[in-house]
């Protein structure tokens, strides 16, 4: 009781330094007992923790952060008054329009104080313009806590002796920074783990790979999958064995098919344990707010080879991202079809809408669905399992195309794309636009990214052409009713492109799949 206790308490100290510093709280920290409440003790459990540190966030937020102050004045909201969560759920939403660029940075730090933040990142802009993000320690703490809960519990770093390569970006944007500080706080903690910051250059993680693999039992590439996919079957062109090792991998930002999952481990030599590979779900606000579990992955490929459990479970909704995650670390509530978040960061973010679209899944449903449609036992499916809810993740709900009356979002392509035909041939890049004809009519025009030493073709246009209007009316109702009810041609128009061409896909850059030119 004592241990549990101290575990909780580590979670309850905002602002933007920690009592003890960061690495000596991590350093003392517990895992091994965490993971065992994670195992032990029930969802509600997790759930009444995060409600109870999303209600002190917001008090504290609201007496020391000028900007909150301020908006929490002009919206009416008396802090003092808020005293359960439901009447959290009161608390006007906040979101990049209505606060983070309303107010000055400074005044959104707690304290009023950016000076006191120890760093500062920037996101990649994937939704429009960069935006700068302070880092607090608390924040730090518990992106160094989700690291180890997945290197240890789930690569078994404690076992081998591990090399981790880093694809993400570096210099002052998110996703290395958030990748190298947490993985290098968990090496620290006497495991045998060695970390390599690549930055995403392909030719340098080959390189690393090929003079380090003989020194280690295990490598553990972390990046975007598309970039790590290019790694992998560029590695594999150039004869580098990748099955050597046991090999694992981390991914962020993109969605995948299950399909692709088993395509890249195929690829790379590893014949067995879809969990070899965990994507996570996190942000530039956020850091890491969930990830996928070996139970998770298990529901997500039922899901696309079983419709009825996928009925069961989501409804008439197409496949989503699935993750599992702890309300303590992260609180997060459903607003309509958007995830809304509360977390301490370098700059305390109160019911903050990043505008994703999803929801939250109990793991009792996800249990009982499991139970009542293949009368599995769980336990005796994966493990470990960890009795923390799913978030279902569709996509950005405003980062889409209007094209007509009908909202394109990327997702919807990605799909029609992540199909097995096009693995060979596909980066799975592609960026889409919309134009106009002289007659001004609207058209959609996708580019897409082939591989290197794949020629374009009219063949393989018009097949892309067929399956991305096919999944398109498969997942979006609204382009369906236009195919049926409007005379005009909805077809979107396909260019192919050569492999890293400069235009769209120059290397080194993140993703990027709504672009005007």
């Amino acid at each position: 009781m004592k241990m549990e206790k101290e575990i909780i308490n580590s979670f309850f100290s905002f602002g933007p330094q920690m009592k003890q510093g960061l690495i000596k709280n991590f350093y003392d920290f517990n895992i091994v007992s965490l993971e065992k409440l994670m195992r032990t003790k029930g969802e509600d459990f997790w759930q009444k923790l995060g409600e109870r540190k999303a209600l002190q966030i917001f008090h504290a937020a609201a007496k020391k952060v000028p900007a909150y102050q301020d908006f929490l004045k002009k919206h009416g909201i008396d802090h003092q008054k808020i005293k359960n969560i439901k009447d959290f759920a009161r608390v006007p939403l906040t979101s990049k329009e209505n606060y983070i660029q309303k107010y000055p940075l400074g005044s959104r730090c707690w304290n009023g104080r950016l000076t006191d933040t120890k760093l500062i990142a920037m996101s990649s802009g994937t939704g429009g313009q960069a935006t700068l993000w302070p880092r607090g320690e608390s924040q730090e703490f518990e992106a160094a806590i989700i690291h180890e809960l997945i290197y240890n519990f789930l690569f078994e770093i404690k076992k081998y002796k591990t090399l981790l390569v880093i694809g993400f970006p570096m210099g002052v944007y998110i996703s290395g920074v958030a990748t190298l500080i947490p993985s290098l706080l968990v090496s620290l903690k006497k495991y045998p783990l060695t970390v390599v910051s690549a930055s995403n250059n392909k030719n340098e993680i080959l390189r690393i790979v090929r003079q380090l693999q003989r020194e280690y039992e295990q490598i553990i590439l972390a990046g975007h999958p598309l970039f790590i996919k290019d790694v992998i079957e560029t590695g594999a062109v150039e004869g580098l064995t990748w099955n050597q090792q046991r090999l694992k991998m981390m991914f962020c930002s993109e969605e995948f098919t299950e399909k692709w999952r088993q395509y890249l481990m195929t690829k790379a030599g590893i014949k067995s344990g879809a969990q070899n590979i965990i994507s996570t779900y996190g942000s530039s606000e956020m850091l890491l707010m969930a990830h996928e579990t070996p139970l998770s992955i298990f529901c997500r490929k039922l899901m696309e080879d079983e419709e009825g459990f996928k009925k069961g479970l989501v409804g008439a909704r197409s496949v989503p991202n699935f993750f599992q995650y702890n309300p303590l670390f992260r609180y997060i509530e459903s607003a309509g079809e958007e995830l809304i978040f509360t977390s301490d960061s370098g700059i305390p973010l109160i019911r903050f809408n990043l505008h994703d679209n999803g929801h939250i899944i109990s793991f009792t449903k996800v249990k009982s669905e499991l139970e009542k449609y293949r009368n599995l036992n769980i336990k005796s499916v994966v493990n470990p399992i960890w009795q923390i809810p799913f978030v279902a993740l569709e996509g950005r709900s405003d980062y889409k195309i209007a094209f007509y009356a009908a909202k394109i979002y990327p997702e919807h392509i990605k799909r029609s794309l992540g199909i097995s035909p096009f693995f060979p041939k596909l980066t799975g890049k592609f960026t889409m636009r919309k134009g106009y004809l002289k007659n001004m009519d609207e058209f959609l025009e996708i580019n897409v990214e082939l591989k290197k030493g794949i020629k374009p073709s009219l063949a393989l246009a018009k097949l892309l052409q067929k399956c991305i209007v096919s999944g398109l009316q498969k997942y979006n109702m609204e382009y369906l009713f236009l195919c049926n009810h409007l005379d005009k041609n909805l077809k979107p128009k396909i260019k192919l492109w050569p492999y890293q061409h400069e235009l769209y896909f120059k290397p080194g850059l993140k993703p990027r799949y709504i672009t005007e030119v």
